[in-house]
């Protein structure tokens, strides 16, 4: 009778994950050698093995308890053998979209890819190592469940702590592989797995939630001058390199020379450090304190709302889309608008927002709010943000792999992109100023900010509880023509006055455009509206803005 392999439970799991590690993520380490240069990233190369190691290991501690192991060890293998094969030999990304797939898969295309070699692979690395755990290993766990929980908890805390230690040790390389390789985590095995077959039951079950409505009773008040906002969404620009706000370089020149109705913010605060946090939240009614996303998901907006009010809303976009904020009003890329402009793979330059947007606004029949969502100075590509003639700091840093530039090149580049935001935002406004009929304003803000190596730190979406202030204080610039700020009754002077005085954040924008295109809606409050402060007296139609 064969003798059976003995272990004990944190045994079989350290196995289990170096198995994994070295056989199941061949396709990774394949990625990596193609993709990541030894010399250049030594730190990575070194500690990668460990760092995966670690984190499998946690995930692994979840599924191994008395009994449940039979079941979830050998599933994991044969799962875990198949998925390393197509990643390894035909570099497929395994993510909720690929489960879906598999789900509609007919048996035609099944056996068309069900190779010979494939069988070989999956009865090699994963049906016969599953059989031998079933039949050929015996793992012993504690007598007590204290005590297995004690070493459960023990061998958690030990992963976790090895994974934080070496991502702070080598921070700036880690984040700078996973942002220039934002799609390789579903290369990983097994955690790909796992993460992808609890996003697609998330999303099965989120598709089913209904669509909260809010600010039924928006009504809008129609002005004798056909009025326009222009809100310019700005995309990683931080304050602290603002020429406006006193920055050591005048990186904003062109604003800096519009002397007349340009108010700059020096103190404003985002909602969140990444746009898939921030543009949701700062366009609905929930403030940063009290923001959930899983509700924003599922609830109208601002743009609905004024959208709902009789408000003409569109939105242009050159940042990879809205994150859900526009999905019921009209959404143009730049494709849809200028499908002569030539873009990178990487993008298109910002001045495509203002193509043929002078015949757009001659055409406009009704007071409207359009939207201009930036890439402004997302990175590391920082490089690629502005066109040649705004090369002026130099030498710059002309690679994704910015960890690797000087601080001076790092910054030369990324104060290169607020040169271009700067003209992108001066020809937005002497666009808006060739109408003096037209009421017209233009209002920018950014989405966050960025980390340029401070402290080690680079990019942003840090944990906004622990972020630096370069990742939260963001630049933000209102300006309006003379017959927008009569009509709207707004003291330039007040405003200017409470922009240097007060600090402001995000949590201001919704209920600031709601009162400039005079909404009235019970979803309004005036304490968040920057603007109530400075009105002088009702506007011309003796409309007022509801206030809670």
């Amino acid at each position: 009778m064969q003798k059976k392999c003995i272990l004990r439970r944190d045994q079989a799991v350290f196995m289990l994950s170096c198995y994994m590690v070295v056989v199941f993520n061949l396709g990774f380490w394949l990625y990596l050698l193609q993709h990541v240069i030894f010399r250049n990233n030594v730190i990575l190369w070194l500690s990668m093995p460990i760092f995966m190691l670690a984190a499998i290991n946690f995930f692994m501690q979840l599924f191994f308890w008395p009994y449940l192991h039979r079941f979830f060890v050998p599933l994991f293998l044969i799962i875990g053998s198949a998925v390393s094969y197509a990643t390894m030999t035909q570099s497929i990304y395994f993510d909720a979209n690929m489960v879906q797939n598999i789900i509609q898969t007919n048996p035609d295309e099944a056996m068309a890819w069900l190779t010979p070699r494939f069988w070989v692979w999956l009865a090699i690395t994963g049906i016969f190592p599953a059989q031998w755990y079933c039949w050929g290993v015996t793992v012993k766990f504690a007598k007590h469940w204290h005590q297995e929980l004690i070493g459960y908890l023990l061998n958690t805390a030990i992963s976790i702590i090895i994974i934080t230690v070496i991502f702070m040790t080598a921070y700036s390389s880690y984040i700078s592989f996973f942002r220039n390789n934002k799609a390789v985590n579903h290369l990983i095995v097994p955690t790909n797995i796992i993460g992808s077959v609890v996003k697609t039951v998330y999303n099965a079950y989120d598709s089913n939630q209904p669509l909260q409505r809010i600010g039924l009773d928006a009504t809008h008040q129609v002005q004798m001058h056909k009025r326009l906002l222009v809100v310019v969404v700005g995309e990683t620009t931080r304050a602290q390199n603002w020429g406006l706000n006193g920055y050591i370089r005048q990186t904003t020149p062109e604003l800096a020379k519009i002397n007349k109705n340009l108010i700059n913010f020096p103190h404003v605060s985002s909602c969140g450090t990444a746009t898939a946090v921030s543009l949701p939240c700062l366009f609905s009614n929930m403030p940063r304190q009290y923001y959930k996303s899983n509700l924003a998901k599922h609830q109208e907006g601002l743009l609905d709302v004024l959208q709902r009010a009789g408000v003409n809303v569109s939105w242009r976009d050159n940042d990879g889309g809205c994150k859900g904020v526009c999905d019921r009003i009209e959404y143009l890329e730049v494709k849809d608008w200028a499908p002569q402009i030539k873009c990178t793979g990487d993008g298109c330059l910002d001045e495509s927002l203002l193509v043929n947007l002078r015949n757009v606004i001659a055409n406009l029949s009704d007071d409207s709010v359009l939207f201009l969502h930036t890439i402004g100075s997302h990175g590391p590509t920082y490089y690629q943000r502005y066109s040649e003639q705004f090369k002026q700091f130099t030498p710059t840093c002309d690679t994704n792999q910015i960890q690797q530039c000087s601080n001076e090149q790092l910054l030369n580049t990324y104060d290169n992109t607020i040169l271009y935001t700067d003209h992108v935002l001066g020809q937005l406004i002497r666009l808006l100023q060739e109408d003096e009929s037209l009421s017209s304003a233009m209002w920018y803000f950014s989405d966050h900010g960025e980390s340029l190596g401070e402290k080690g730190i680079y990019l942003h979406a840090t944990p906004y509880t622990i972020a630096p202030a370069e990742q939260t204080q963001i630049p933000m610039v209102f300006w309006a023509n003379d017959n927008f700020i009569r009509t709207t009754n707004l003291n330039i002077d007040c405003l200017s006055q409470q922009a240097q005085q007060k600090s402001f954040s995000h949590d201001y924008i919704f209920h600031s455009i709601l009162s400039l295109m005079e909404v009235t809606t019970s979803e309004y409050q005036s304490q968040l509206d920057i603007f109530a402060p400075c009105r002088n007296k009702p506007t011309e139609s003796g409309n007022k803005i509801a206030s809670n």
